[in-house]
């Protein structure tokens, strides 16, 4: 069984969730100051993982995201980033290359 870790933190406008497995990390970066709260994110999301915020808070102008995220229902799919119309999603993903030690025993298991 393949152990996923996950995590999130905020900086700034700067909402990013991190999931690492032993072959990638990918972050999905949602910059709540960037979006317009036009909810194809939501619609979108396979995993229901997102979420319209408190939208009579944001419309009284308080300082709150249009979007809210459940990083432990995120599959990091990146359907957000790939539809997002004012790029307020950015998903990175670093895949992990094994070392010639570990190939060889994945090869031979």
């Amino acid at each position: 069984m393949m152990e996923i870790e996950k995590e999130m933190d905020v900086e700034d406008s700067h909402i990013r969730c991190k999931q690492r497995t032993a072959e990638s990390e990918k972050v999905l970066d949602y910059d709540y100051k960037k979006c317009v709260g036009c909810s194809i994110c939501v619609a979108l999301c396979p995993k229901k993982a997102l979420a319209e915020g408190p939208l009579q808070e944001i419309a009284k102008g308080m300082d709150a995201p249009p979007v809210l995220i459940d990083p432990d229902a995120c599959v990091f799919c990146g359907m957000c980033a790939n539809f997002c119309p004012v790029h307020a999603f950015r998903m990175t993903v670093k895949e992990k290359v094994p070392t010639t030690e570990n190939a060889l025993a994945t090869e031979i298991s």
